[in-house]
């Protein structure tokens, strides 16, 4: 897997190409850090990049699954493609981790807790995966207190260019990608195209019961012009369309539920002008999300009809100064949140908000070896308290043994209620934002090894809680501190003789309590990824993963008081090939869970038996 990542202070690319030569950090740039165009070197946070040669090697169909293995980040799905899907960022849940699509939020306001739907992500024409791991509330407000996860589309080329590729596997899986670009000097113009299609399996336990299926279109525009040498500007538009299948737990029939279905549609567009002459850079950036879901249900009291609507509209002008010896970023935002709940028949100004935030960010350059990174942000909200949160980070490459490094990151954060929340408060409760505080040190040799060790502390965590006598309840700030705490490890090793690459993660939790001392569910204590990689001279590739994951507590979902249960542990086993087969044209066959290991990562849900997908694609 050609995964990058600087943990924390690892100052050394931890992959090569299949050629093994060895790649510069300076030419790997992420916009996660503070907004701009950073290279990954330049930051003391923990950044891991997933490629597109990662996701096609690996045969990854959904985001989920390519961020599962991924050191410190852990998924669990109540079923196959499309299923509910829960992400844990060093046993944060998904609402404490920003997602984004070049730069557009995809945190749907309306959710439970302000997450990503995930289950809608797929990996179709994706450029990278940016992975900031630890509080970035400093940078990007409400959402990040865990990390940001920021998806590239792929970008045009000079010239006309296209692709399409088809893949095909077992439950009848279908996915079709196009793509087709223009470049001259001046204007780019692009069309990303998806269709997944696939008769899945039953989401309930049994495997075999009656099968839940689900679908994907996206597209994806974006148009850009180069005004002149110091301005240009670009618009995107996003647009996923899903419909899923799914297992009602309270249906009657269980995994035999063939009415429970739900749709989604999320619609993001974003226009950016962007200014740079000499030292100074300006981006303004405007965006508007429009989220929507339904849900069509059957249970004990007969069907049901839920709809969940949200739209967020943001701006923000990002000032950027380079000087001798750093770079120093002001930017100035403004966001509106409209959220709508048709389960509740709430009156929509419960749920609407607005936010207005500056920051500050620091890259200092303390001497040639050491690097200081600072950031300050003020949010003021219409609604609830405002806040503050800031960063400390510090990284130095030694000099008593070349390419070993170190750094430590201090931090706070907040997450703010989301428009669902707002709208399903407890009786008598007034929500805040919740907030966190936290720091990782890190230290690492080349790309043999690199360490982490994070603790982050949570209060005033917002979460449900129901009267025992009606059962009638609501959200409201929890008295007392969660904490998670846990420790990292990554290595690779090149046998450049053998043109084998070996790599391997581990992450094992320490703590994941809730304020009462009690452990949260569906996290895994221990977690383990490991892939040999080999590589022919004529660019073949074969490959094995190997992924371990731990007892882990979950629910039964008994009423009216549910019981903990263990999921237990299990190894899943996958083999990957691809080759060009002729000019412009690829094949990547992949094999999962080879030894059909039964397993499950939320109690009583299916998991993906033993598998198979092959996929053509040809370039022009």
């Amino acid at each position: 897997m050609t995964t990058y990542k600087l943990s924390l202070i690892t100052a050394t690319l931890l992959l090569t190409t299949h050629t093994f030569a060895q790649t510069n950090l300076e030419n790997i740039v992420v916009t996660t850090t503070n907004k701009l165009p950073t290279s990954i070197e330049r930051s003391t946070s923990n950044i891991s990049v997933i490629t597109s040669e990662d996701i096609e090697e690996k045969g990854y169909l959904s985001v989920a699954e390519a961020l599962n293995g991924v050191v410190g980040i852990s998924v669990a799905s109540a079923g196959g493609l499309g299923q509910a899907t829960s992400l844990f960022v060093r046993g944060a849940d998904g609402g404490k981790v920003l997602v984004l699509l070049d730069g557009m939020r995809l945190n749907d306001p309306s959710s439970t807790d302000g997450r990503a739907l995930l289950d809608t992500l797929t990996t179709a024409n994706i450029q990278q995966i940016e992975v900031l791991k630890g509080g970035a509330s400093s940078i990007w407000g409400s959402n990040a207190s865990a990390g940001v996860i920021n998806i590239i589309s792929k970008e045009a080329k000079q010239g006309v260019h296209g692709s399409v590729g088809v893949t095909y596997g077992s439950y009848q899986t279908t996915r079709v990608d196009t793509a087709l670009s223009y470049k001259d000097e001046k204007f780019t113009a692009q069309v990303l195209a998806s269709y997944l299609d696939t008769d899945g399996y039953s989401a309930l336990a049994p495997h075999d019961g009656e099968k839940d299926g689900y679908n994907n279109q996206s597209i994806n525009l974006k148009l850009g012009y180069i005004i002149n040498k110091n301005n240009k500007v670009n618009l995107s538009y996003n647009t996923i369309s899903t419909k899923t299948d799914f297992d009602d737990p309270f249906s009657a029939d269980l995994a035999e539920d063939s009415y429970s279905h739900a749709t989604a549609k999320q619609d993001n567009i974003a226009f950016d002008y962007m200014f740079h002459k000499n030292a100074y850079s300006a981006t303004f950036h405007a965006s508007k999300g429009e989220y929507e879901r339904d849900y069509y249900t059957t249970g004990f009291f007969g069907d049901a009809h839920n709809a969940y609507q949200a739209t967020l509209n943001e701006y923000s002008l990002i000032n950027g100064y380079t000087y001798s010896s750093g770079k120093a970023i002001l930017g100035l935002e403004y966001k509106e949140i409209d959220g709508f709940n048709q389960y509740n028949s709430f009156d929509a100004s419960q749920s609407d908000y607005s936010n207005e935030a500056i920051y500050l960010s620091n890259l200092y350059d303390i001497n040639e070896r050491t690097l200081l990174e600072t950031n300050l942000r003020y949010d003021a909200f219409n609604e609830f308290d405002n806040k503050m949160s800031y960063k400390v980070g510090i990284k130095h490459k030694h000099i008593f043994l070349e390419g070993f490094s170190t750094s430590a990151n201090y931090y706070t954060s907040y997450d703010a209620p989301s428009a669902y929340q707002l709208a399903n408060v407890s009786l008598g409760s007034l929500l805040k934002p919740s907030y966190t505080k936290g720091y990782d040190i890190s230290a690492g040799y080349k790309d043999l090894i690199n360490i982490s060790y994070f603790h982050s502390e949570v209060e005033d965590s917002i979460d449900y809680i129901s009267d025992p006598v009606t059962y009638i309840g609501g959200y409201t700030n929890i008295h007392g501190t969660s904490t998670f705490s846990g420790l990292e490890i990554e290595g690779k090793h090149h046998f450049s003789a053998y043109n084998l690459i070996l790599s391997a993660n581990y992450t094992h939790l320490f703590d994941f309590e809730k304020e009462d001392g009690t452990d949260l569910v569906r996290r895994a204590t221990d977690t383990l990824n490991a892939s040999l990689d080999y590589y022919t001279a004529n660019d073949m590739h074969f490959g094995i993963d190997a992924e371990y994951v731990g007892d882990r507590l979950d629910t039964d979902g008994g009423f009216p008081v549910p019981s903990s249960v263990s999921t237990g542990n299990y190894t899943l086993w996958h083999l990957h090939f691809s080759t060009a087969i002729m000019d412009n044209m690829d094949l990547n066959i992949h094999a999962k869970n080879i030894f059909d290991e039964a397993y499950q990562s939320v109690y009583n849900y299916a998991t993906e038996g033993r598998s198979f997908y092959a996929t053509l694609k040809y370039s022009f």
